[in-house]
């Protein structure tokens, strides 16, 4: 068997494989023989055909057959004689074979990218730090005093923050459209769930109060109606103000303290802050290391691991949106994201991936199992029994491994951070924790 490899690019490759005419020929008649056994021709009993007439009749169909096998055997023999692993299945492009030649076929891939640097010597990174403080704390607990909220009909004009109950009717150059009209629809002020023109015509407005308010859709609101005028005539049926509960006890008991304790109840905040500010704080420096590892090490990415990433990027989107019930035929019709769109993260993704398998290999790193027991028992801590959350994943492969997948993923930030320059950055937890 010949071989020869041309470079295309940084990692692509093109491979020209030939296959000797004998090794073709054996191949065909040990097809053709096995053949023989069971085709049926006329004048013939079955297994009785002469093989020059099953070698006239089936060559084709028999050299068709053995094609796909001498060539799965052929290319990886010439990959371990050339002595290159490829990043993805080659794509195979054979061609035309005459009786008694040889066989040439060409395989292009891409193979895996060299990297330029596996470490952060001498690389600044800030290491984000930062403290839950007792307004943090009271931000949350005044959002969940709005998930409590009450409206408390008024006498007045409204204002931002008010709920105004709503009929109204739209029109454009005289005529209603579609979805132009509701009755009795509760609108916040300020929320911006109307267009802005709509909501400052509501502003003002008393109960029982009619007008007319002229509103101009956007260029891409919709096909039907972007770029023109309509007038809106809104009657407001009554104006609410918004009354939030006290922190009292039977607030407290309606999130599950039972002691109706406030201060239990801050306590239970700022240990679940805490918890989300830690692993936010890990995140973020994890994020850090990863895009300097990126930004040192700017290379070519097979495009077929990048296109299958991106594949699988629209997968998890779906698997999102249905765990939100949405249903599932709707996702049926519902378009994928344009390749182009998805390309530079998914690029980002597989390029990371690569790194950290190099990594991985280079030091010769296994999850640390002292460091999985202690995530498996952290991670049962909120658990109801924690032993049997234990003991499943200890139990179970898959969950297991998706631990240590984890562990390793830190043990190679751990790695990287050993020769980083890294400086300490203060954060407000508001700011990681998005808490508004």
């Amino acid at each position: 068997m010949q071989t020869s490899v041309e470079k295309v690019g940084a990692i692509g490759r093109k491979m020209s494989v030939v296959v000797p005419a004998d090794t073709v020929e054996t191949a065909v008649q040990a097809r053709l023989k096995q053949l023989s056994k069971r085709v049926k021709v006329q004048g013939f009993r079955p297994g009785k055909v002469p093989m020059k007439i099953v070698d006239q009749q089936y060559r084709g169909a028999a050299t068709s057959d053995v094609l796909g096998d001498l060539i799965q055997s052929s290319l990886q023999e010439a990959l371990a004689k050339e002595e290159i692993v490829p990043a993805v299945q080659p794509d195979i492009v054979p061609e035309p074979l005459e009786k008694g030649a040889d066989f040439t076929y060409i395989a292009s891939f891409d193979v895996y990218p060299e990297f330029e640097k596996l470490d952060l010597d001498g690389v600044s990174i800030e290491r984000p730090e930062s403290e839950v403080g007792d307004e943090d704390i009271d931000r949350v607990i005044d959002n969940m005093r709005k998930q409590q909220l009450t409206w408390e009909e008024v006498k007045r004009k409204a204002k931002n923050g008010d709920r105004v109950l709503i009929n109204f009717t739209g029109t454009v150059d005289g005529e209603e459209f579609e979805g132009g009209s509701s009755e009795d629809y509760p609108l916040v002020l300020g929320e911006g769930r109307m267009l802005p023109d709509f909501e400052a015509g509501v502003v003002g407005m008393k109960g029982g109060e009619t007008k007319d308010v002229d509103v101009t859709f956007p260029e891409e609101y919709s096909e039907d109606l972007g770029g023109k005028k309509a007038v809106f005539k809104i009657e407001a049926n009554s104006v609410s103000k918004s009354v939030l509960p006290e922190v009292d006890e039977e607030f407290v008991k309606n999130f599950g303290v039972e002691s109706g304790e406030v201060d239990e109840l801050r306590a239970e905040v700022r240990q679940n802050l805490e918890t989300n500010l830690e692993t936010q704080l890990s995140s973020t420096l994890r994020q850090r290391a990863f895009d300097a590892l990126l930004e040192q090490n700017d290379t070519e990415i097979p495009l077929k691991m990048v296109q299958e990433e991106a594949q699988r990027m629209v997968q998890e989107q779906k698997n999102q949106m249905l765990q939100q019930g949405i249903d599932a035929k709707l996702l049926e019709n519902f378009p994928d994201p344009d390749f182009e769109v998805l390309k530079p993260q998914a690029e980002k993704r597989v390029a990371l991936g690569l790194l950290m398998m190099e990594i991985i290999r280079k030091e010769e790193l296994k999850p640390d199992s002292e460091r999985v027991d202690q995530r498996i028992e952290k991670m049962a801590s909120s658990y109801q029994d924690p032993q049997e959350f234990v003991d499943y994943y200890k139990n179970d492969q898959q969950a297991l491994a998706q631990v240590q997948s984890i562990i390793l993923e830190e043990q190679v930030v751990d790695l990287l951070l050993e020769k980083a320059d890294v400086k300490v950055e203060k954060v407000a937890a508001s700011e990681l924790l998005n808490v508004q």
